[in-house]
């Protein structure tokens, strides 16, 4: 009889252990439960699927859209459909996005009047992340809504990140030129630098590494600048406007943030790019007003309330600042394809990535293995105690690349997160597509792919070349975009029979560009030397612009892949070209042992024309 208990027992102890359920199981079981699922994701589909996420925002002025990576195409075209939702239905008329503060403007030009062109204006803000077919089409249904005279309340377009300082600095320096002059004399010799744009193909039209933009002088100077806007203000009112002194400070603002954030070597630089973007977003809901309700479009760890990485993240601010009036939606996708700057060395370039389904561990592993394709959580249903509440409240992996991405070193691009604390909802897609930029062309000459050629090549145009640039030389593909025209005339050439002109209308401007003609040469047989470039060249513009020549000389690009190495020599704008008659120009340098790329050229700030012929680089010793 004992014998027969003894063995009931250890039956009862093996089926309650096989009763028991994984922590995972129980998740999916609480995910199969309370999945809001959603039917689509492209806009013009109605929202009926989406009245539950209405019900989660309720009466919050502000939600967040958090995105896995900058490069996935159904993310976009789902947040697009919700935005719609968002607009229409529960009146929301502010989007703010990742980028710029001041070239923004120029998208909110056609979003909110209708004019101007909306691809040139995406052409015009840098990032090559927005510069896809569906933003473009997101602003065109911007525009389409604000031409209904039916809705009073009007969508209006804001950049609120502080990374690239030109069109901020311009409005600064004008502004100081109209209201105090004195003031303007004073600092311009250390801020007019970032005025400048150098749109450099290779890097994708960002701003390079140039240290005398954050050095003591600078951090001086835009404090000064700051302290007058203040100081006064009534004064500056008095010469201008309430509104334009509003701008102009916050531009301003922008120019500050720039700087703070990479002085000492940038060892700040997150916390001051995050904490710098929740105040624009602050103050972009303080100027328009009580009724302002707006959308936030970013990557899912800009928007996170979190702090890990020794960052505080911007939606950290924003969710102490705002509390329950803010509604944080992280976006995740399990598997398939996504567009990046390719890390790996040697590197793709821009390349549209494939990755397999996520591990287990991962969030996109339980969510892929609930069958819930395409759906949405409400992280305020979790329960305040228990299996699944642990589950979520704890850090978790979970797809993260921003505009890079390297296939070697893949487990790098999941992040923990605690996704409870995070987000407030979130939003899953199970296999993604990669966007669709609006011409690849724009990326051809990344750094990371490191065209070069052995020798100086055509440098006097008389290879005349039916391509969109002279043999041997540059020109970037999104300058054409922007109504720039490249052409190899034989209208008045300074040597021979060609030379080669860029020319740009006046019109419209479009972000902060400097059309350039380059050509980029391998270093290696001029290392230990001193060179000298000779360029002719002359020009027609107004005094309004500008242009110059401009030699650098750089170190190996692959040797850092994602942050890149400064230059060993930039001459930047320092030799501008100040004659309607043709003239020649000299640059010295002296080219360093490690040197890797020489690369020359002539740059046309905004409008009107330039010309450059008979190009030479010598040894000088």
């Amino acid at each position: 009889m004992g014998q027969i208990s003894s063995i009931l027992f250890l039956l009862l102890i093996l089926f309650a252990s096989c009763s028991e359920k994984s922590s995972d199981q129980q998740v999916r079981e609480w995910i199969a439960e309370h999945a809001i699922p959603l039917k689509t994701v492209e806009a013009g589909n109605g929202f009926e699927d989406l009245l539950p996420i209405g019900e989660m925002v309720g009466d919050a002025k502000i939600v967040s859209l958090g995105e896995p990576t900058h490069g996935n195409r159904e993310v976009f075209q789902l947040k697009h459909r919700l935005i719609e939702y968002l607009v229409t239905e529960m009146g929301f008329n502010i989007f703010a996005l990742e980028c710029p503060f001041g070239e923004a403007f120029d998208v909110n030009r056609y979003v909110e009047e209708g004019i101007g062109d909306p691809e040139k204006a995406l052409a015009g803000i840098y990032y090559w992340s927005w510069d896809t077919q569906e933003i473009l089409e997101l602003l065109k249904w911007m525009r389409t809504y604000n031409s209904n005279p039916m809705h009073v309340k009007k969508i209006k377009f804001y950049g609120f990140d502080p990374q690239d300082p030109e069109r901020a600095a311009r409005v600064l320096l004008e502004y100081l030129e109209q209201v105090d002059v004195k003031l303007a004399e004073k600092v311009s010799p250390e801020l007019n630098i970032m005025a400048v744009p150098f749109s450099n193909p290779e890097i994708i039209g960002r701003r390079q590494y140039i240290p005398e933009e954050y050095d003591s002088l600078s951090v001086r100077d835009i404090r000064l600048v700051m302290d007058a806007f203040d100081s006064k203000k009534d004064q500056y009112i008095g010469l201008s406007s309430l509104y334009d002194w509003t701008l102009a400070r916050q531009h301003a603002r922008q120019v500050e943030m720039y700087i703070e954030a990479n002085t000492n070597d940038g060892e700040n630089y997150g916390l001051i790019r995050d904490l710098g973007q929740a105040q624009n977003l602050k103050w972009i809901l303080d100027h328009e007003g009580n009724d302002a309700k707006m959308i936030v479009w970013a990557h899912n760890s800009h928007v996170s309330n979190s702090s890990r990485w020794e960052t505080e993240w911007m939606g950290m601010h924003m969710k102490e600042w705002y509390s329950d009036q803010i509604k944080i939606f992280g976006f995740f996708f399990n598997q398939g394809q996504f567009k990046a700057i390719d890390e790996g060395v040697p590197s793709k370039g821009m390349y549209d990535f494939s990755v397999s389904p996520a591990s287990e561990g991962t969030f996109e592993y339980v969510m892929a293995n609930t069958k819930n394709n395409l759906a949405a959580l409400n992280l305020n249903e979790l329960p305040n105690i228990g299996v699944v509440h642990d589950w979520f409240n704890q850090e978790r992996p979970t797809r993260n690349s921003g505009g890079g991405y390297n296939e070697n070193d893949a487990e790098h691009f999941f992040w923990p997160y605690n996704l409870m604390e995070a987000y407030d909802a979130l939003v899953y897609i199970d296999s993604t597509t990669a966007v669709q930029d609006i011409n690849d062309a724009d990326y051809n000459n990344m750094w990371l792919v490191n065209k070069k050629l052995d020798k100086p090549t055509n440098t006097d145009f008389e290879n005349k070349s039916h391509r969109e640039a002279p043999d041997g030389w540059v020109f970037w593909s999104k300058f054409q975009r922007l109504g720039v025209k490249m052409t190899v005339s034989e209208k008045d050439p300074y040597n021979g029979k060609y030379s080669a002109i860029l020319h740009r209308e006046n019109g419209l401007k479009y972000g902060e560009i400097a059309a350039n003609l380059r050509q980029y040469i391998d270093a290696t047989p001029y290392r230990g030397k001193t060179i000298r470039l000779k360029v002719a060249a002359k020009t027609e513009i107004d005094e309004s612009n500008f242009a110059f020549l401009r030699l650098s000389i750089d170190p190996d690009p692959l040797n850092d892949a994602h942050d890149g190495l400064p230059p060993l020599f930039d001459s930047l704008d320092k030799f501008r070209v100040d004659s309607k008659e043709w003239k020649t120009y000299e640059i010295e340098a002296y080219v360093n042992e490690n040197a890797d790329i020489i690369h020359y050229g002539i740059y046309l700030r905004d409008f009107g024309t330039v010309w450059i012929d008979d190009v030479e680089i010598k040894i000088i010793n």
